[in-house]
């Protein structure tokens, strides 16, 4: 393992390499064509959450470090924690706007294209082209992403966090315990069946008391084990055609087999019922042998399992299929296009040097910058890579990582950020990513975008259609409500016009497509 995350490290460096060659250009100053006497302020409004180290992204050690760099000032408003949506719409009706609005700037009513045609938020496709060639450079480079950072009307909108792998590994998937598997001379299942097999063993010969532990919907938001029957557990698309999930006849085969295994109490028969700190508690009591999670946790599990249980282990496992071999289509996906976006508005006096200033963010040093801080202070090179100081892994007012990070990087915001610039990562994460990556994506819908009239419909219509949803998949899976009423249950969902709700979908998949 420690062989893989050597690899995976090398494989990230030689992406940041080669996704910036040619660009070393622009990382050494930002030319505004100014007068070198004149002052550049950039009024930013971003959400923040202060702590006890930093208080606001004024008192950050980056930022000063990027104003020597650019000769650019920022000053950064915050609004009150709890109140982001408030203070943004009070903000755009008092029409005094900031340069910069972050993060909360997507709220505008009718959305990107008519903050733009209402002369709030500036186009930046020419300014991009112009002013900006890491950012434009990397659009070029990934039609995905360039699809992700437009809007259906042409326009380029907002600078926002972009992950520097267009392929980064899957966060989310299944964990199995390793040493039952080798105690029970057991390979790690791969097919739904050869789960049935491994969850009766773990029950009857572990006396596991909760096989395994599901969402208390009934259904992983990210398609774990539904996935087997190539569906979704939302809409997703199949030949770009949308679908839902829910309401396909491979779903009843879903039904029919959690049904199954909830009788023969393979599943935490109260799963309906637990919270994340319930579920918690099973994995790290030792009375489950499955479960569904994101890597940051599987450490944390381990951990407190071992304090009690030291031969005990966590592994990953891949989702299943219903064949072996078989490649399944439906997983967690990172969208390279992260959010926390941008824009710049019209109350900008010099949008060329903003965008210029956003453009650094993109470029080598800005990237060494943003995701690991100031060399000789927040990290040091070691064997040629980054590796943070013991301000930040050790700090000495005994402060973890993630409290302190933010005074002397960027945890996230309008950057080109590096997934594994965080001292964490363990071979059980890296296996995590690597064995969930094997699913496919082919399924899942991308970051499509909504009318103001189709989000108001969509608004509409799936808050009922949902409750109805939640309900009766559970009642199914418990036995509640027999399948032999599922075609009922399809009926109610088309009378409540799930099928507006898969045009809603189709149309902005279709604009999508087209962009």
């Amino acid at each position: 393992m420690k062989g893989k995350k050597v690899l995976v490290l090398i494989f990230i460096t030689i992406l940041i390499l080669s996704s910036m060659a040619g660009c070393k250009n622009e990382d050494k100053q930002i030319s505004t064509n100014n007068d070198p006497n004149e002052k550049i302020t950039i009024k930013y409004w971003v959400p923040f959450s202060p702590n006890q180290y930093i208080q606001s992204l004024n008192e950050s050690e980056m930022y000063k470090e990027l104003e020597k760099r650019t000769g650019v000032h920022v000053e950064f408003i915050h609004p009150t924690e709890g109140e982001e949506t408030e203070k943004f719409n009070l903000l755009l009706n008092s029409k005094e706007l900031p340069d910069v609005i972050q993060t909360y700037a997507g709220e505008y009513k009718g959305g990107m294209d008519k903050a733009i045609e209402d002369g709030v938020y500036l186009r930046l496709n020419e300014l991009i082209d112009k002013y900006a060639p890491n950012f434009k450079k990397l659009r070029e480079e990934d039609p995905e992403l360039a699809r992700q950072t437009m809007t259906d009307g042409g326009n380029i909108y907002a600078f926002p966090v972009i992950g520097i792998d267009p392929n980064e590994p899957a966060w989310w998937g299944p964990v199995f315990r390793g040493d039952w598997l080798e105690d029970l001379g057991l390979e790690i299942p791969t097919t739904v069946d050869e789960w049935h097999n491994v969850l009766t063993q773990f029950k009857l010969k572990k006396n596991a008391k909760a096989p395994l532990i599901i969402s208390a919907r009934g259904i992983d938001p990210y398609g774990t084990i539904v996935s087997a029957w190539d569906i979704g557990p939302g809409f997703y698309k199949k030949d770009n055609v949308v679908k839902y999930g829910p309401m396909e006849p491979e779903f009843k085969e879903y039904l029919a087999t959690m049904n199954k295994w909830y009788n023969e109490g393979l599943l935490d028969k109260d799963f309906p019922t637990r919270d994340s700190k319930a579920r918690a508690n099973l994995i790290t009591s030792g009375e489950t042998g499955i479960y569904i999670t994101e890597y940051a946790l599987v450490d944390q599990y381990q951990a407190a399992i071992q304090s009690t249980d030291p031969k005990a282990k966590f592994v990953a496992g891949v989702q299943p299929s219903l064949k072996s071999g078989e490649k399944v289509n439906y997983r967690v996906v990172n969208n390279r296009n992260g959010g926390y976006e941008a824009v710049i508005t019209t109350s900008a006096k010099n949008p060329e040097a903003i965008v210029k200033w956003f453009d650094y963010a993109y470029s080598q040093e800005g990237f060494m910058l943003f995701n690991y801080g100031i060399e000789g202070l927040s990290y040091n090179m070691v064997d040629g890579k980054p590796q943070f100081t013991e301000l930040l892994t050790n700090n000495p007012d005994g402060l973890d990582f993630w409290t302190v990070s933010n005074k002397y990087k960027l945890e996230v915001g309008p950057y080109l950020r590096d997934y594994t610039a965080t001292p964490g990562f363990t071979d059980i994460d890296y296996d995590c990513m690597e064995q969930w990556t094997k699913a496919g994506t082919e399924l899942v819908i991308p970051p499509v975008n909504f009318t103001p009239e189709e989000s108001e419909m969509y608004s509409n219509l799936m808050t009922d259609i949902a409750t109805y949803k939640d309900e009766m998949v559970l009642k199914f899976i418990v036995g509640e409500t027999p399948l032999s009423e599922y075609d009922n249950y399809v009926t109610q969902l088309k009378k409540m016009d799930i099928d507006k709700v898969i045009k809603i979908y189709q149309d902005s998949l279709d604009r999508y497509n087209k962009r």
